[in-house]
């Protein structure tokens, strides 16, 4: 029998969602390690600063997605769409700042000058190829603070960045491993390119016969559709 998904209950502190406010702060945890003051859902990257009047909550991208949460700027009340919007510029704003500023980070601690060619990569595209993606993750345990490497995204739908995986050697298949989703991995695995090592989520309902369920979390859940910050990873 299929596992049964996770619940999340509103927070009885909310009330009414629409009755919160955006005050336009966000905070991107590079560690994952914050929860939603909405739904109390844990690993967060993204949180959303929101208040009604002298209470303050942060919540994460699925509850502001799902909740029409409102938004005012200079005294004028924006419509839900008009709001999401602008979280939507915020957050791509902010997810970029962060990628590049860890880039130019590791920078200072690694001398390999392909790191600069990454970054150059990484300002054209907002998003990795494998091996660019590689380079940058093997050195980042060398940051005096944690980063997950999930904060970046990695190209891996075109055949070309397929076999540029493949060519990659294991310690640096399992770095960039640890950054694709489950539906990535998956696809990479078809192709006998996935690590050694490594585990796969099987989707729900489809599961194989001695297959272990992935350990690692999954992808990090943005808002909806029309308001995505995301690009979709290639």
């Amino acid at each position: 029998m299929p596992q049964s998904r996770y619940r999340y209950t509103l927070n009885e502190r909310v009330e009414d969602p629409a009755s919160w406010f955006y005050t336009w702060d966000l905070a991107d945890d590079v560690t994952f390690a914050s929860a939603c003051d909405f739904c109390g859902q844990g690993e967060q990257r993204i949180t959303y600063g929101v208040h009604r009047s002298d209470d303050r909550m942060q919540v994460c991208a699925r509850c502001a997605g799902r909740y029409p949460i409102s938004g005012a700027i200079d005294g004028l009340l924006l419509d839900v769409r008009t709001t999401r919007d602008q979280i939507h510029g915020l957050t791509a704003r902010l997810k970029q700042q962060t990628c590049q500023d860890v880039i130019r980070q590791v920078q200072t601690v690694s001398p390999d000058p392909a790191l600069e060619e990454a970054l150059v990569y990484f300002d054209r595209n907002l998003q990795l190829s494998p091996l660019r993606a590689a380079i940058i993750f093997l050195a980042m345990p060398s940051l005096p603070h944690p980063v997950d490497v999930r904060i970046f995204e990695v190209q891996t739908r075109s055949n070309a960045h397929q076999e540029e995986f493949g060519s990659l050697d294991e310690a640096q298949r399992r770095a960039v491993w640890a950054a694709l989703s489950p539906q990535q991995r998956r696809r990479i695995a078809s192709l006998g390119f996935a690590p050694r090592d490594a585990i796969l989520r099987q989707p729900r309902g489809k599961r194989r016969p001695g297959v272990v369920p992935d350990t690692i979390s999954p992808r990090m859940a943005v808002l909806s559709d029309a308001a995505s910050p995301q690009r979709q990873p290639d």
